[in-house]
Parts: structure tokens; C-alpha cells; sequence
């Protein structure tokens, strides 16, 4: 039987294991940070409100698992995805990246070839530890960076067993751009305004959402990436979709923790200089949000 190990229970993580839960009927095999998340896990498993209702039981470990993972997927923050795909390497067959930005898939196949790109496009809130709300359905996608060897069905067939909409795409490069350009506008926008993602859809706020995805969309172009889809379109059904949810970034501001900007906009910018494409509005938004994240008085809680 494919073994899919999570590493990282948060909102995605938590989600992609309602999907491996009902596939397998079996605990899903968790790595996670702390001794205290483990315990609750192990003793009270998973509860999935919302849009899917359920719950699922976890055997979970701050260490190495007790089994090998044919796949291990981090859905950790992306700050921490390099130092989890290190260490996730010593047990895993195939490395699955689904944390938000950039570096994490870099980083996996820095260390191996055997990798799968993931994107996860459902709205999903993280509760409490164990517990969350599933506000929007989406799909997953899942495809090869340029270079690798893995295999994709196995994955995909356990996550479409358990329910989950997958999709599975050549190149996963294009995809991951796509999004890229929505959370470069939505978070940010989001956290710096305390606002819910419907902000980004008001008049006043356009102008800004189109200099960032033209930014996004010319950056790409350099590097030879077309996205698959118009992004200011995508972006605009993204977030009518989600309108009355809270971004990431913005949960992460109101619990004054580190926010993943770093990843997002920070990466866009840096790269932008590369290219040579002038990236002022996410270099202004990347500042803006690292101000707002080392002023602890500035929490919004």
C-alpha cells in the first residue's frame, strides 16, 4: 500500500490528511513540531468543519515516523519547508512541496529528483490545532518541476479516492506562478489592511492589484513562464470566492507570528532585479508587511 506521510498539520495539512484519511482508512502519519500538537493529535485525531465534515485519526510525531513515506508532503510555512524537506529526506521516497511562494520546490529538488509540485486551491482556516473550516472547494494540483522523475499517479489516485479534485498538469512551473500572483495580491493587501480577502474587488484598490499582477506577469515572462490562465482574472475569482475569508497572512498578523512575505512578494522583487523588471509595488508591499511584522504593537490582537 502507498504510504503518504504530512509534514506540518496546519490549515492545508490538515486538509490534505481528511482526504488520505478516507482513502486509506487508516490514521494518517503525521510529523509535526511540537510534543503538545502531537499528544492532542494522537489523542483526539483531526475534526474537518465546513463545507466537509468529518473527522480522522493521526498518529503523530515530533521525529522520524515509524514507517518509510512513499511521500512525504510539507505543508509547513514556507519559512520552514527548506529545514523540513532536509530533514524529511532521511524517510521518504518522493518530496511533495504545497507551502505558499517560493524556495520549498527549489529546495526539495536541490536534494533529490524525486519530486511532485503541489498546489492546494480550496479555502481552508485553521481553527485550533486540531479543528478546521473548510470555506471553499478548489482542487489540487499536482505536476512535475522541470527535471524530475516521480511518479504522480499513485498520489493523485489516493487524494481523488478520498475525495479531493485533482488535477494534474504537465509542468508545474506555469501553475505555481498563478498562484504566485495571488498571494502576492491578496496577502499583503490583506494583512496591511486588516481587511477579509474582498478588499482586493473594491474600486480603490484595483490599480494596485493590476501594477502587482503585471509586475508578477512580467517577471515570469523573463524567465520563460506563461501562466496558464489570465491572472487578473483568476485573481478576481479567487477572491470573490473567498470574499468573507481571512488570508494567511492576515491570520498570521494578528497572531503577531512571522507572516511568509519573505517567500512571496520578497522572492518576486529580489528576482525582478535579476530580470530586469522594476517591481516597485512589491517591493513597497514587501516592506510594508516586514514593518508590520516586527512592530509587535501593531498586532491587530
Amino acid at each position: 500500500m502507498t504510504r503518504v506521510c504530512i509534514k506540518g498539520m496546519g490549515a492545508v495539512g490538515s486538509l490534505l490528511g481528511l482526504f488520505i484519511a478516507r482513502a486509506s482508512r487508516e490514521p494518517v502519519v503525521a510529523i509535526v513540531r511540537r510534543i503538545d500538537h502531537a499528544r492532542l493529535l494522537n489523542n483526539e485525531g483531526v475534526r474537518v468543519r465546513g463545507l466537509l465534515e468529518d473527522t480522522y485519526s493521526v498518529r503523530a510525531t515530533i521525529s522520524h515516523p515509524d514507517t518509510r513515506c512513499d511521500y512525504t508532503i510539507i505543508a509547513t510555512k514556507a519559512y520552514d519547508a527548506r529545514g523540513a524537506i532536509r530533514e524529511s529526506l532521511a524517510y521518504s521516497n518522493t518530496i511533495v512541496p504545497v507551502s505558499n511562494g517560493f524556495g520549498a520546490l527549489e529546495e526539495a529538488l536541490n536534494n533529490t529528483l524525486n519530486v511532485i509540485g503541489g498546489l492546494v486551491d480550496y479555502g481552508v482556516t485553521r481553527i485550533s490545532d486540531n479543528i478546521i473550516e473548510v470555506r471553499g472547494l478548489g482542487k489540487i494540483i499536482l505536476g512535475l518541476p522541470r527535471g524530475s522523475r516521480a511518479s504522480i499517479k499513485p498520489l493523485a489516485d489516493i487524494l481523488e479516492k478520498g475525495g479531493a479534485n485533482v488535477k494534474i498538469v504537465e509542468d508545474i512551473e506555469p501553475w505555481r506562478w498563478l498562484k504566485a500572483a495571488a498571494n502576492a495580491v491578496i496577502n499583503p493587501i490583506t494583512a496591511l489592511t486588516g481587511r477579509e480577502n474582498g478588499v482586493v474587488l473594491e474600486d480603490l484598490v484595483k490599480p494596485i492589484v493590476e501594477g502587482i499582477v503585471d509586475e508578477v506577469s512580467r517577471v515570469a515572462q523573463r524567465i520563460g513562464v506563461n501562466m496558464p490562465e489570465d491572472p487578473l482574472a483568476y485573481i478576481y475569482s479567487v477572491a470573490e470566492k473567498t470574499r468573507n475569508n481571512k488570508s494567511s497572512m492576515l491570520v498570521d498578523i494578528e497572531a503577531c507570528r512571522r507572516t511568509e512575505i519573505e517567500e512571496i512578494n520578497g522572492y518576486i522583487a529580489k528576482l525582478s532585479s535579476i530580470v530586469g523588471v522594476d517591481a516597485k509595488y512589491n517591493r513597497i508591499l514587501y516592506t510594508l508587511v516586514k514593518i508590520l511584522e516586527s512592530n509587535k504593537s501593531h498586532c491587530y490582537k
